[in-house]
């Protein structure tokens, strides 16, 4: 990576255009086009038909793939994620909405809290000539080197016959205002011809009942708008980036998919029989406007066509949609197009693995600039004909020159009729509720909202502490809100904390029942023979509840309500997959593959139940069915790590070697801190390629991860002697990682030397750094979050199962009696052995934990014998005599009886 200095070293190439090569002048043209939910299963079928052939065009002459997109899927966030490659907490655009300047106000989201540059930012820097229609959001435009319209450009807020006045900052240069206003169209200039095509029949709707006519024919006129300032901009001006972003598809999709064949039994047949080709024709209106666009690119132009997210155009698309702002989202399916055509390009070829925060990337390498390393994608680089060397630089917001970005403080107060006229589309199209009615109240509500997709977008990115905090601020501001509460209890679930989730849950069920008796004694009020009805917990709360039974190790009660969803005609294909996982971790192989047949069957692209299945096939020693639905796994997402990880695995079951090693590798370079797979590619260079060098490298790479001085690690379940063994080691000279918060009691007298922070070892793995060289306690389900970088010296503490359980009862007693309430019994045994025996397996696969085993009867009953065990594995820096004085045997209050708990 090119380091700071170097990165001032080249300035001369890097800060503005006055520094400008020569060899960046004679860069090629790029043309980077957006099809917002444009998808690949809809387009495919047209395609074979014959009904896009520009698309097919480019298709055929240059490199596919598929995008996979970012949670949540909207398209604001979306498309600033693609032209800065970062996601939306580091570039600032959250939400379709935004407050004015007084807060109390909701406008359409604009580019004014954008943080970051944008690819045309880093291209005006480099003195290159950008121009950028209609991109989401873009307003106000940017005083680029080049032509920008803002995505405001195209909205007809009044009638026809009323004035259509420009906005101010519609347009850069802003001298061009008229003469692109002028490049307009307004809905009402559509004839019987242009809506013809999309609707045969049009002349059978009542335009007084229905609204369809006129969402149409403001699409269509939206679109045309920026086919035509596009084409004018490609006719007459120089140009060595253009970007040109059309919403229709999404906008078109939206309001017409539902009616998309085949017919769904829910679809009146008039309805269907007027509406069933918007969707096709929308496809190939878009394919003649592309048409052009490449006409007039020329054929010495890269030009790459994207779409944010795809949009189900089949059976998977829901019945119907949440009642909650962004509810359209759930149509959108987890994967846009990607398709690239130009000099040095690949033709009639296909990339995988490819997302939205690849393309600003990928576009900087088209021009021979390097990658932002603060950048959260890659270059793709399995498009070029020649392998390309990607250079990196520290980050582009750190290169001085004009950005063309504005300044922080642009924002204004005031709503337009523009702004109105976006805000009453975002309503229809039931992205935002209406805010009109209270502003202010609408305007806590875009914050409030807001906030919300910024944890998702934090999850998304695996910063989980981050979500947590939103999103239990969200939860305790409003507990009624089941998507904030469902999302906190997904988020403590992937922190390994189910009582959390657990508890979450109950509250919000509490919530939902106190609301379902209120209606129902409002509606008996008002009609004393209206049926009771019986309160039941919603679906996603039902299945998040089996998720966290079945992260306790509760299999059977979560497989029992998973299983009562199966007959349902809507959520019975859809629930298959969760029960496959509750079979997968009861070791029930066969029947989880029989639910992932159905999975597949409801739904053949599912990249997470190919690669279920694959792992089941491969228990069940089907090799060859293993090896080809994994493959069929990283084809469709080609980021997961444990999909090539367990590829990696089957293939070397069956003797393929070099097969195996391609995969382990991938593996690594997309989770290089994965060191068990370090560990299996290491073992196949060194015994089965007979390449003991490249070996040698890799187990050498892995101790370089290593860091800092060693950590001394106390481990073992609660109760089985932790508190014992601290005491031990600090008595014989070591210095102890604990804050002192969790006193002394009558459970553990000589007290717990334990440290708070390790109880968010899952969230904030990094606090383990700060016990190098001093020995900390982490409970036995932590170790496998123990950060790889460090050297461990662990000493497991083993006890009895029965004594474990039986020592947590009567510490739960001890601290409930107090308050009251009544003690209980635990039923841990199997889950406590399930535990332990995963972290053996953990131990085999991670040579940087070095390993003592200590019984804890044993340690009580000879501690002299154990003592020097316990020095000797400490390299005899140890007080022996200390140390064994720390064991009390009284301690021992919880021996086996004789009878089973």
């Amino acid at each position: 990576m090119a380091g700071s200095a170097d990165t001032e070293g080249r300035s001369g190439k890097f800060e503005g255009k006055e520094g400008m090569s020569d060899q960046l002048k004679k860069k090629r043209k790029v043309l980077l086009i957006g099809w917002d939910a444009a998808d690949w299963t809809a387009i495919n079928p047209l395609m074979d038909q014959g009904l896009m052939p520009n698309l097919q065009k480019l298709v055929d002459g240059g490199t596919i793939g598929r995008l996979a997109t970012l949670t949540p899927p909207l398209s604001p966030m979306l498309w600033t994620s693609i032209a800065t490659g970062k996601r939306p907490y580091k570039h600032g655009i959250i939400g379709f909405t935004e407050t004015g300047a007084d807060g109390k106000t909701v406008k359409p989201v604009t580019n004014v809290h954008r943080r970051v540059k944008a690819i045309w930012n880093i291209l005006n820097q480099q003195g290159l000539r950008s121009h950028v229609v209609g991109w989401w959001p873009s307003h106000p435009a940017e005083p680029i080197n080049g032509t920008m319209v803002s995505n405001f450009f195209q909205r007809a807020s009044k009638p026809i016959h009323m004035p259509w006045a420009m906005r101010e900052g519609t347009v850069h240069p802003a001298e061009k205002s008229d003469l692109f206003a002028k490049l307009r169209v307004h809905p009402a200039e559509l004839t019987a011809a242009h809506i013809a095509p999309f609707i045969p029949d049009f002349g059978k709707i009542d335009q007084d009942k229905e609204r369809t006519l006129e969402m149409l024919s403001r699409i269509l006129a939206d679109t045309a708008s920026i086919q035509a300032a596009a084409t004018y901009i490609l006719e007459q001006e120089e140009w060595d980036f253009m970007g040109v972003y059309f919403d229709g598809m999404d906008h078109f999709k939206h309001g017409f998919m539902k009616y998309n064949p085949p017919r769904r039994p829910f679809i009146p047949e008039r309805e269907y029989e007027l509406y069933k080709d918007v969707v096709s024709s929308a496809y190939r209106f878009h394919d003649l406007m592309l048409g052009r666009l490449l006409e007039l690119a020329g054929e010495d132009a890269t030009v790459m066509l994207i779409s944010d997210h795809g949009f189900h155009p089949d059976h998977l698309r829901p019945v119907s949609l949440p009642e909650e702002p962004a509810g359209p989202m759930f149509e959108h399916s987890p994967y846009g197009i990607f398709c690239v055509k130009g000099p040095g390009i690949k033709e009639d070829a296909m990339v995988h693995g490819a997302g939205l925060l690849d393309i600003t990337p990928t576009l900087l390498t088209l021009f021979d600039l390097p990658v932002g390393s603060d950048m959260d994608g890659k270059a793709i680089q399995g498009i070029y004909e020649k392998p390309r060397a990607i250079e990196l630089i520290d980050s582009w917001e750190a290169v001085t020159g004009n950005s063309g970005m504005h300044p922080r403080a642009h924002a204004d107060n005031a709503i337009t009729d523009m702004d109105q006229a976006s805000l009453d589309q975002l309503v229809e199209l039931g992205y935002i509720e209406d805010p009109k009615a209270d502003p202010e109240k609408a305007a806590m509500n875009t914050v409030r909202e807001n906030r919300y997709y910024l944890s998702m977008a934090y999850m998304d990115g695996g910063k989980l502490p981050e979500a947590l905090k939103e999103l239990e601020a969200l939860h305790l501001e409003a507990p009624d809100q089941l998507r904030y509460g469902t999302d906190l209890a997904r988020t403590y679930l992937r922190v390994n904390e189910p009582e959390k989730a657990l508890a979450v849950l109950d509250r919000l069920v509490h919530a939902d029942k106190e609301k379902f008796d209120a209606d129902q004694t409002e509606k008996a009020a008002k009609d004393s023979a209206a049926p009771v009805k019986e309160y039941k917990e919603p679906v996603r709360i039902q299945w998040l509840r089996a998720n966290v039974l079945r992260s306790k190790g509760e299999h059977e009660k979560a497989l029992a309500i998973l299983r009562s969803y199966e007959k349902d005609p809507n959520l019975g294909p859809r629930v298959q997959y969760r029960i496959a996982t509750v079979l997968i971790g009861m070791n029930r192989w066969k029947q989880a593959i029989k639910a992932l047949e159905k999975t597949l069957e409801f739904d053949p692209n599912s990249a997470k139940a190919h690669h279920a299945m694959g792992v089941c096939l491969m228990k069940t020693k089907d090799l060859e069915g293993a090896i080809e639905h994994l493959h069929e796994a990283v084809g469709l997402n080609f980021t997961t790590a444990m999909a090539h990880y367990h590829l990696g695995e089957a293939y070397y079951l069956s003797g393929a070697y070099e097969q195996a090693a391609q995969a382990y590798a991938v593996c690594l370079h997309l989770s290089p801190g994965l060191n068990r797979a370090r560990l299996r590619l290491a073992r196949i260079h060194s015994e089965k390629l007979g390449d003991p060098e490249v070996a040698k490298a890799l187990l050498d790479e892995m101790e370089g991860h290593r860091k800092g001085e060693e950590i001394v690690v106390v481990s073992g379940l609660p109760r089985s002697g932790t508190s014992m063994m601290m005491q031990a080691l600090v008595a014989g000279g070591m210095d102890p990682f604990t804050d002192g918060k969790r006193e002394q009691d009558d459970s553990n007298p000589k007290g717990y030397y334990e440290h708070d922070g390790i109880k968010s070892l899952i969230r904030e793995p990094g606090i383990i750094e700060q016990a190098q060289g001093k020995v900390v306690k982490v409970v036995a389900p932590l170790v496998p979050y123990l950060l790889p970088r460090f050297n461990y010296r662990l000493i497991l503490m083993e006890r009895d199962m029965h004594e474990v359980l039986r020592s947590q009862n009567t510490m739960i007693e001890r601290g409930r009696k107090s308050k009251g309430e009544p003690a209980f019994r635990t039923g841990l045994l199997d889950a406590y052995q399930e535990q332990m025996e995963k972290l053996d397996q953990w131990f085999k696969v991670n040579p940087n934990v070095n390993v003592l085993r200590v019984r804890y009867s044993d340690m009580v009953a000879d501690p002299a014998k154990e003592a020097q065990r316990v020095n000797a594995f400490m390299g005899g820096k140890l007080n022996v005599e200390a140390l064994m004085g720390a064991v009390d045997p009284k301690l021992y209050r919880n021996k086996k009886a004789t009878e089973t708990l």
